[in-house]
């Protein structure tokens, strides 16, 4: 009925619906580790100090005091690490570039090796293994002569402040009764090498065996630290505390130092002698970890036939240093690396989720603010789940197709010229009719 149709509203020209689309944009890199994208849904919380927002535009920068803000002025935040690897509260994300890593003292040394002994180099007919604690002397230079041992290699250590101390372990083929071979080692503070450069030693840390099946596969060790510092008196060396893990422990600096050569006890000793005296020239007596014994699969060989070779040579102990840079990882880890060759994770940039993004509020600046309308929000680490990763050195650009809204405009513009050729066609008629009636 037109005459109905006529009594009607319609839609006319107005705004119908403002939606924003949050599918993923393009990425871009740049130069800037702090220009941070998500590949992926989520956002970035940030805070003006009182308020929450939310944005995917990750081109921060830090301020005078070390912060991550957005161009506008808004605070990045996360959850920075504490000392002992956990993660604190939620806070501003704050990048100290003077912040200092404190030198941590060495509890631990991890030394694998091939040896490729057979031959001894020292003998002792009355102790035979235990001739290079025999030979050493804490104030010769090199405290063990070149030609005393078959093998050695030099591991720094630290102290407490971060002094340095060089320390050696000295390898030696010992005699064995049985099919299995046996090598005799020595730890001690001080450097030696073959060449005979050295410093003056201070101190014999650890000394014992090494017993190898017939394939020059690790099997059993042995471990003999001294009851009074600095002695050489096989009566003074006592077999090793273990520590909970089952390696043998040596003091250093009045630190107890794990000694990792590939092997634990899982049991402690077995058999083991009174002190080093009491092996003589019995190889049963040495004692051992025996059946309690776990090998690791990289543990010291010695393969006879082939020349000593540094498989690893490790300790935990480092220097001061100063943050040198940072990396983002893409789960979201601030690591700061430092002048001493260390890392540590400073902060974890969580990244949020909303149960209907349509919901967010635009606040402009590439902002939302969260509402009812946006459900829970939920905040979590990058790349688990459904939460996307975060990419350093990169920014998200728009997700708008500049083509097409081109093409759509030029469209637009010309169905705009053709109905207004309407109303000038239109125009035109009424005044010929008019100049008609004239």
């Amino acid at each position: 009925d037109s005459k109905v149709a006529l009594g009607q509203v319609g839609q006319g020209v107005q705004l119908d619906a403002v939606l924003t689309r949050y599918n993923q944009g393009a990425l871009e890199s740049s130069n800037t580790v702090t220009d941070m994208a998500i590949s992926g849904k989520g956002f970035f919380q940030v805070t003006d100090g009182v308020d929450l927002y939310y944005t995917r535009a990750g081109d921060f920068r830090t301020d005078d005091q070390g912060v991550l803000r957005t161009p506008s002025g808004l605070a990045l935040n996360g959850y920075k690490y504490n000392a002992d690897g956990t993660k604190g509260s939620l806070q501003q994300v704050t990048i100290d570039k003077f912040s200092k890593m404190p030198a941590k003292t060495t509890t631990a040394v991890d030394m694998r090796y091939n040896l490729g002994l057979s031959t001894p180099s020292s003998t002792d007919a009355t102790n035979p293994y235990f001739t290079l604690l025999s030979s050493y002397d804490a104030t010769g230079s090199p405290p063990i002569s070149n030609t005393a041992y078959g093998y050695a290699q030099a591991i720094t250590m630290y102290g407490a402040d971060g002094t340095q101390q060089q320390a050696t372990i000295y390898f030696d083929a010992a005699s064995s009764s049985q099919p299995d071979s046996v090598v005799k080692y020595l730890i001690a503070t001080g450097d030696t090498a073959k060449d005979g450069t050295a410093t003056a030693g201070t101190g014999a840390l650890m000394t014992g065996t090494l017993t190898f099946d017939s394939t020059g596969q690790l099997k059993d060790m042995t471990a003999f630290t001294p009851a009074v510092a600095g002695s050489t008196n096989l009566t003074d060396w006592v077999p090793s505390q273990l520590s909970a893990g089952g390696l043998p422990q040596m003091t250093v600096n009045g630190v107890a130092t794990t000694v990792d050569l590939g092997i634990r006890s899982t049991g402690g000793w077995q058999n083991a002698p009174a002190n080093a005296a009491a092996v003589g020239t019995s190889q049963s007596a040495l004692g051992g970890m025996g059946t309690g014994a776990t090998v690791a699969v990289d543990a010291t060989t010695n393969y006879t036939g082939t020349s000593p070779v540094t498989r690893r040579n490790t300790q935990d102990g480092y220097a001061s240093g100063t943050l040198s840079n940072i990396s983002i990882a893409s789960d979201g880890t601030v690591v700061g690396n430092y002048s001493n060759n260390q890392s540590a994770n400073l902060w974890q940039i969580p990244i949020c989720r909303f149960t209907s993004e349509d919901g967010l509020r635009r606040e402009g600046n590439n902002l939302f603010t969260a509402s009812p309308d946006a459900g829970k929000m939920e905040m979590g680490v990058a790349g688990t789940e459904n939460y996307g990763t975060i990419r350093a050195y990169n920014t998200e650009n728009s997700n708008v197709d500049m083509a097409t809204e081109m093409t759509n405009m030029i469209i637009t513009q010309r169905g705009f010229q053709s109905n207004s050729k309407v109303v000038t066609t239109a125009d035109q008629m009424l005044q010929k009719a008019v100049e008609l009636k004239r």
